[in-house]
């Protein structure tokens, strides 16, 4: 009985457990598809937020975390899966509680099964403040081939207090080896690193900018001969992060990623033009090969389009059957290493243009690519063009003979009246003008913003076309100086013009390629007063305002430039070819040779956005100017027969220095004058450059001085039109003076400004806005005769 008992019982059980493994449980671990599984079926973050929801599927997260540690709860989907977080094993209960060292750490979780299926979740923590720059972009224009064909626009992060500065910089080196390199960096270290250093190991890695109000999307170029931060190397072929940091007064606060790397491949270089003449034929070219033993072959075309233009688009995708397809077809000439030897390569005999059309009357580049056996890699093109235009013909009379001067403070990209204001002044429908962007750091830059969009900016060849000009393309830039300042066609060219525009970007690269060395001018610059001197005009926005006076000055900030009482004396010479000359002490003004288009006027540019008051007061005195112009971005000042005319959407400040009394250059503590007069103009006023009369626009009415409320700033040179706000508060008020003090940090002097006002001074207003966020308060007035004063307390 007992033995037939067992025996049906061992048959059900084998019945059951054969449904079990046909039929297996839809819960609980016993599932086979999850025991070799290593996804995690749940992750907490117990002390800290875990940005978005957790999937299974995503495998990178962002964690914010105020605390110095936080604790993880880890499920794996699979019940025999071993955990580790950061190479250290997890405990059968799956928690674990990870200590933050630093500010930004990154957390490895790794899942592995007994078959040895293994995968990763990555949690990139945060801990503390977000000082992070927001929106870092990589722009690039030219080739790309130095560092500084680079910029990286950002804008500020969600925590500024305590931010001193920004840093950009870059590396081969990914974000998490940077950003702990970068933190363990002494504020003496990061010293040590900067562009403006001039001896030491690390110099040349780190450029510093101490403006913040540069945190505004648009590009911060990195320095000439700027080297990787960790490596020490110059750029090269390969690819490169770039960064930008926020510095505090103890080192580094937070740091981003740009959105794309910096790519560089093997490129021939020193690609010279030799020839003349209207066939292709008569041209040839020599280069230096680049040192890169995967090259096999070079490929040499001509086009009327500037690198950028036409290398990404047609050549940087293709291999050498590609460039073979192309040669059949006579728009290219393929040749191996051995064809090269010492001699110079020709063009074929009617060898077309890339694009495949017959020589015509144009300016075309020559280029030589490097090509490896896979693909083709990086090309290069001559400085010298070849030219087979007819000569242009010099205009002599423009409008009515008197030439007209605008210079423009900046930021005029949306300013219908600035360029409304050029195109009347040169009584033309549709006026040529002459687009200079000498002020870049090659021609690859200047050609690059005038044929290229780039996203929301448009190429200057549309913006201006689409405002009523005929634009023309000057090729000049410091690498193409030798070429372009003395040939006869750019010359006649711009004489042809009905008005010549002078670009922003650095005041001393417009310098450096429109003046010799001792400071005399070019073929080019007299084709320049040549325009004006017929009647024509001759416009320019930041750099391009800077450049007309004589000697002109820049790059130092006010409340360090009132400090050092120094300006520096630079000569044309002293521009280096690439990059940017710097003042000897950080933060100084220097002066150097400009074009001279103004007489006894010194032009400062982004005036009030960027708290540049006090510069302007110390430059007027060393360069011996009795007029300052301080330009706001968005406005200009029409100066036509000595009678200067606001244009645009902020205002313009007229120094006098003709009755000033000012301390002796370079004396200590600090910069000092008195009675400085003051007038605040903005649109549709007039300035009398003989009498200095100034008078208001129909629009505007006196105002009686009623308010008793002063606007008291804590930083009247800090920038965002603190120095406005202050002085349009004053003129509106019953007070006779006001004092505003202006301080550094506790070793610095504190300086004292003062407003005063007698009998001849005036305040009209009228009931527009300014443009301007920070002066949104505000209406658009007229302040003229404030005496200013600034003394050391």
């Amino acid at each position: 009985m007992f033995r037939k008992r067992w025996t049906r019982l061992t048959k059900l059980l084998v019945v059951l457990l054969c449904g079990a493994l046909l039929f297996p449980t839809t819960t609980g671990y016993s599932k086979p598809s999850h025991v070799h599984n290593t996804d995690l079926k749940k992750l907490v973050v117990h002390n800290g937020q875990l940005e978005g929801e957790f999937s299974r599927e995503t495998k990178e997260y962002q964690v914010k975390t105020n605390e110095d540690q936080f604790l993880l709860t880890i499920t794996p989907l699979a019940v025999n899966a071993k955990v580790a977080v950061n190479g250290e094993k997890v405990n059968h209960k799956k928690q674990v509680m990870v200590k933050l060292l630093s500010t930004k750490e990154r957390v490895q979780i790794n899942i592995s099964t007994p078959k040895g299926e293994k995968d990763t979740y990555t949690l990139f923590v945060e801990k503390g403040p977000d000082y992070d720059l927001k929106d870092v972009t990589l722009f690039q224009n030219g080739d790309g081939s130095v560092i500084q064909d680079y910029q990286l626009g950002f804008l500020k992060a969600d925590v500024m207090d305590g931010v001193k500065a920004y840093l950009i910089f870059y590396s081969k080196e990914s974000f998490y080896d940077v950003w702990d390199y970068m933190k363990g960096l002494t504020p003496e270290q990061i010293d040590q690193h900067l562009t403006s250093q001039t001896e030491g190991e690390n110099k040349n890695k780190l450029f510093k900018i101490s403006n913040l109000s540069y945190a505004d999307g648009g590009g911060n170029t990195f320095r000439s001969g700027q080297r990787d931060v960790i490596t020490g190397k110059a750029l090269d072929v390969g690819d490169y992060y770039a960064y930008a940091a926020t510095l505090g007064e103890n080192g580094v606060l937070g740091m981003t990623e740009a959105d794309r790397t910096i790519s560089i491949m093997a490129y021939p270089t020193n690609v010279e033009l030799l020839g003349s003449g209207k066939e292709i034929g008569n041209y040839s070219v020599t280069f230096e090969p680049a040192d890169d033993e995967k090259i096999t072959h070079y490929f040499l075309f001509y086009s009327s389009k500037g690198l950028t233009k036409l290398v990404e688009p047609l050549i940087n995708d293709g291999n050498i059957a590609f460039l073979e397809a192309l040669e059949r077809e006579n728009r290219g000439k393929l040749f191996s290493l051995d064809e090269i030897g010492n001699d110079r390569v020709s063009f074929m005999n009617n060898q077309k243009t890339m694009e495949g059309d017959t020589l015509g009357s144009e300016l075309y580049y020559a280029y030589v690519t490097a090509v490896s056996e896979e693909k083709v890699l990086g090309s290069s093109k001559s400085l010298k063009m070849i030219n087979t235009n007819s000569m242009p013909i010099p205009l002599e009379t423009i409008g009515d003979g008197i030439g007209a001067l605008l210079p423009a403070g900046g930021a005029t990209g949306a300013t219908d009246e600035y360029y409304d204001a050029i195109r009347e002044a040169t009584g033309v429908a549709r006026p040529r003008i002459a687009i200079f962007n000498s002020s870049r750091d090659s021609v690859d830059v200047a050609y690059d913003y005038f044929h290229l969009d780039d996203g929301p900016y448009l190429a200057l060849e549309t913006e201006f076309s689409n405002r009523g000009f005929e634009p023309l393309y000057i090729p000049l830039a410091i690498d193409t100086f030798d070429f372009v300042a003395y040939d006869d066609y750019f010359v006649n060219l711009v004489k042809s013009s009905h008005a010549v525009m002078l670009q922003g970007g650095d005041q001393m690269k417009h310098a450096r390629s429109l003046l010799e060395d001792d400071g005399r001018a070019t073929p080019l610059l007299e084709a320049i007063n040549y325009v004006y001197d017929q009647g024509g005009v001759v416009a320019g926005t930041s750099a391009g305002a800077h450049v007309m006076s004589d000697p002109m000055f820049g790059v130092g900030r006010s409340f360090e430039v009132l400090v050092i009482n120094d300006t520096e004396v630079k000569t044309i010479a002293d521009v280096p070819s690439t990059g940017f000359l710097d003042p000897s002490m950080e933060g100084n003004n220097f002066q150097i040779p400009g074009l001279g288009l103004f007489e006894n006027v010194l032009t400062d540019t982004h005036f009030d956005e960027r708290g540049r008051l006090g510069r302007l007061l110390v430059a007027m005195r060393d360069t011996g100017h009795e007029l300052g112009f301080g330009l706001d971005e968005g406005t200009a000042i029409e100066v036509k027969d000595n009678v200067g005319k606001v244009v645009g959407e902020n205002g313009v400040w007229i120094l006098d220095a003709s009755s000033a009394n000012f301390n002796a250059k370079g004396v200590a503590p600090g910069f000092e004058v008195e009675n400085i007069i003051v007038h605040h103009l903005t649109e549709g006023d007039t300035f009398n450059m003989n009498t200095k009369e100034v008078i208001p626009a129909e629009n505007k009415q006196e105002v009686d001085r009623s308010e008793d409320t002063l606007y008291h700033s804590s930083n009247l040179f800090g920038g965002d039109y603190e120095s406005t706000k202050s002085l349009l508060s004053f003129a509106k008020s019953t007070g006779s003076e006001q004092v505003t003090t202006v301080k550094g940090t506790a070793s610095d002097p504190v300086f004292a400004v003062q407003w005063a006002k007698d009998d001849d001074s005036k305040y009209y207003q009228s009931d527009i806005d300014y443009m301007a966020d920070a002066l949104a308060p505000y209406k658009k007035g007229t302040i003229t005769n404030i005496r200013l004063s600034l003394w050391v307390q």
